[in-house]
């Protein structure tokens, strides 16, 4: 599948966006010599030297602050999700040839219910809701039987909301997929997110074939995307240097400019997820202290901080924690009640793992979920591989 053309929505160019078969997904790479570099720093940091061994930075990150979050509003304003369900329509169509249902798989901070429902408002199709909290509990799968007999498309955006990882927490879902490959539903569309994909796929064997997911971000994309969200939030596209070496950062309105270093590095590191890069973005610009710095001759609007500032896992983080993110990823966020649910883990135990999780910046609650904080994930995506865990394919 091809990225769509040119046409403007929200000020945000559709070309920058694209709908790909899952298996054809390839994150961008990163270079030899920028992991050395990073990996370097990071050794820095923990040493604490790291200051001391970059007397040729542009600015002291000391001499930094956070922009107010009004100002943070207007640089870096929320995602708009609807490009991604313009790619989505030229990729499928409900009346169109292939098959009748597809996956959209999408990773945690990439919002497949946002694109799903801006599809379904353009097709007049029916959003599905997952079942209740107590049904996935009590094993029911009754809410399965009650979305047959309807005429038209339809979307089901969070397929990790519909089930849990126990013999009775998976029946609704393998009925609920069974009989929308099979036809039964009608034509549709089932978002899922990856770590929930993996884990279905490999219990129900769900159609990779069917599968497509986001076209990644490369450093070129980040740079486009960004400056025009800026462009729609500010009016113009704002000067933004490097602490590292003083240098414009976006370069999207520089003839022939190829992306920053900072960019291609932040698409790497976010395997190409717009959403994932969009906090890291937004958390590492800042402005210096009053009186300008000494060399550049006119302040910029923002610079970007070197470090990424993520929360780093201890290396004495014990196997009922590691455990605990994993199920909070496979199902992308869990209450309290569903996590005793799915982990041998007494519950006020449980508690406390996500209070010490939360107090280390790994995890974080919102509408009472809990689920992997976006700045702790990568590093959770690490720990997750290095110890042999299932992952995801984004």
């Amino acid at each position: 599948m091809q990225a769509v053309g040119e046409p403007v929505v929200g000020e945000i160019q559709l070309g920058l966006w694209g709908v790909v078969p899952l298996s054809a997904h390839v994150p961008p790479s990163d270079t030899q010599r920028s992991r050395v570099r990073r990996g370097w720093r990071e050794l820095s940091r923990w040493l604490r030297l790291g200051r001391d061994q970059r007397r040729d930075a542009a600015l002291d990150e000391q001499q930094l602050r956070r922009l107010p979050e009004v100002r943070l509003a207007h640089l870096v304003p929320p995602v708009e999700w609807l490009p991604a369900a313009e790619a989505l329509e030229q990729a499928w169509r409900p009346d169109g040839d292939g098959p009748e249902v597809i996956f959209l798989v999408t990773a945690p901070q990439d919002d497949s219910a946002a694109i799903l429902a801006h599809w379904a408002e353009r097709h007049s199709a029916r959003v599905l809701s997952p079942p209740p909290e107590e049904a996935l509990l009590e094993g029911d799968g009754g809410w399965v039987d009650r979305l047959a007999g309807r005429e038209g498309a339809w979307v089901m955006p969070r397929l990790e909301r519909c089930f849990l990882r126990h013999v009775e927490g998976l029946a609704g879902v393998r009925r609920f997929v069974e009989q929308a490959l099979a036809g039964r539903l009608g034509p549709g569309i089932i978002g899922c997110d990856s770590w929930a994909w993996a884990y279905l796929q490999h219990i129900l064997a769900l159609p990779e074939g069917q599968a497509f997911t986001l076209k990644p971000f490369d450093g070129a994309d980040l740079d486009r995307y960004f400056a025009a969200a800026a462009r729609h939030g500010c009016g113009h596209v704002p000067r933004i240097l490097s602490v590292r070496n003083g240098e414009s950062v976006l370069l999207s309105g520089e003839e022939g400019a190829a992306p920053s270093q900072e960019l291609r590095q932040l698409a790497a590191h976010c395997r190409g997820q717009l959403g994932l890069a969009w906090h890291y973005w937004r958390q590492r610009l800042c402005s210096a202290e009053e009186g300008g710095v000494e060399g550049v001759a006119v302040s910029p609007e923002a610079w970007l901080r070197d470090t990424l500032d993520e929360p780093m896992p201890p290396a004495e983080l014990g196997e009922e924690a590691i455990l605990l993110l994993h199920a909070l990823l496979l199902h992308g966020g869990l209450s309290p009640a569903l996590l005793a649910a799915v982990l041998p883990v007494p519950k006020h135990r449980l508690l406390g793992l996500l209070r010490q999780l939360a107090t280390l910046g790994l995890v974080e609650e919102g509408g009472r979920r809990w689920r992997v904080a976006p700045l702790g994930y990568v590093r959770v995506r690490h720990l997750l591989a290095e110890r042999a865990y299932l992952t995801d394919p984004l």
